[in-house]
């Protein structure tokens, strides 16, 4: 199986933040003044300009308040005194309070924090947007758009694909199997598509890092190829962006789309016979297996596919310690009337795969290849009473669907 394994995996996430605080003044006055008047101070402030950035444009600055009686946060309270007037022939009014009481501080005005202002779009890739494995390329393109007040000197993209459940090589990590490539000028140039299981694919950006103004965009080129060996399934892919060619700060927020795998190129696989009991020692069940072409071109190599699911060995803590070994299990095919031996081994699954190189054929389209087996297993056997075992096909590196079959073992 074409498979590539890429050791890349996890991601670390860090984002500022920024603390406002407020203040407010309390306003007093002579006492002097305000009995000389009979009434109450005028204690009107000027409130300092404030702006209020919003996520689409840089902040801007507001022309100053009209004056109020109430106090506004980062504020300077001004009383202002008023000169004694005429006693009135009427009664004296009341003497007012000596000191201005205080007013309730405003909320502060909202702010974008530093570090949380860069935006990500996809365009010509969409949700639930089919691929086809195995293939042409998928074009698409990305854009970085600083929505915040900060510059970034240095922001470093980064497009891949999360684990994917289509992954034929999964046991350790399901991982898709293909490439997505960047256009740097005129020239492409291309990486593994799956994260893996590290952060190595946070680097893939570095040549390509740019800084960014607030309310500056940039967009990138992107073009993803999968190989013929990832079943269907839903890849998701992702962009990202960061902060350091050397780091792995993330800035902004990560953007992903579901898209869709399909394989229209798979081969069809029909077993018959079996599933009968297995006798330990004994000649083993019988099947047949067909492999036939449903699509409208030939297959330049197809084949059939068996594989059985072995168990790590009780108590061992190594995952490549099974209970079933290559030794124990006997795979036969009848070739021009003769029964010949196939070897099995461990796969990247770790499944028991039989070797089934030496039945591949070509096959035109419409046509069906016909092959008969015999599937056994040795005295050494300790799999338990049953042998499950899937049978499948392969086509130009399309894999199949298997069918499962799970004769019973005695004796």
């Amino acid at each position: 199986m074409n498979t590539s394994v890429i050791n890349r995996f996890a991601k670390i996430v860090t984002a500022g933040s920024a603390k406002g605080r407020s203040r407010r003044l309390a306003l007093t006055l002579p006492l002097a003044a305000v009995i000389a008047v009979g009434c109450t101070p005028d204690d009107s402030t000027t409130a300092a300009p404030s702006a209020a950035p919003t996520l689409s444009a840089p902040a801007t600055t507001t022309p100053a308040a009209t004056p109020s009686a109430t106090a506004t946060p980062f504020a300077t309270a001004a009383a202002t005194e008023t000169p004694a007037t005429a006693p009135s022939t009427t009664a004296p009014a009341a003497p007012a309070t000596a000191a201005a009481a205080k007013t309730p501080a405003a909320k502060p005005t909202s702010v974008v924090k530093p570090g949380g202002g860069i935006e990500i779009r996809f365009d010509g890739l969409n949700a639930g947007q089919r691929i086809e494995a195995g293939g042409g390329t998928v074009s698409f393109s990305v854009t970085w758009t600083n929505t915040g007040t900060t510059r970034y000197d240095t922001v470093v993209p980064v497009v891949s694909s999360r684990q994917y459940d289509g992954a034929h090589c999964a046991r350790t990590l399901a991982m898709a199997d293909g490439t997505v490539e960047r256009k740097d000028g005129n020239a492409w140039h291309g990486f593994p598509l799956s994260q893996g299981g590290g952060m190595d694919y946070a680097t893939t950006g570095k040549a390509a890092a740019f800084p960014l103004a607030s309310g500056a965009s940039r967009t990138i080129r992107y073009r993803i190829h999968l190989t013929a060996d990832n079943g269907p399934g839903t890849l998701s892919v992702e962009a990202a962006s960061y902060g350091s060619t050397t780091t792995f700060n993330e800035i902004g927020k990560k953007k992903v789309v579901d898209t869709k795998v399909v394989d229209s190129h798979l081969p069809a696989v029909t077993v018959t016979g079996g599933p009968g009991a297995v006798v330990v020692g004994q000649q083993g069940t019988r099947y047949t297996v067909k492999v036939t072409n449903p699509t409208g071109s030939a297959f330049r190599s197809a084949a059939p596919a068996l594989r059985l699911q072995t168990m790590t060995a009780p108590g061992s803590g190594d995952s490549t310690q099974h209970v079933v070994s290559p030794d124990d299990l006997f795979v036969m095919v009848q070739d021009h009337g003769q029964w010949r031996a196939l070897k099995a081994d461990y796969d990247c699954d770790g499944y028991l795969a039989v070797d089934t190189a030496s039945l591949q054929r070509a096959l035109p389209a419409g046509a069906t290849a016909e092959y008969t087996f015999r599937v056994g297993v040795d005295k050494g056997w300790m799999g338990g009473d049953k042998l499950p075992v899937q049978i499948g096909a392969t086509a130009d590196g399309h894999t199949a669907p298997t069918v499962k079959v799970t004769p019973s073992v005695t004796g």
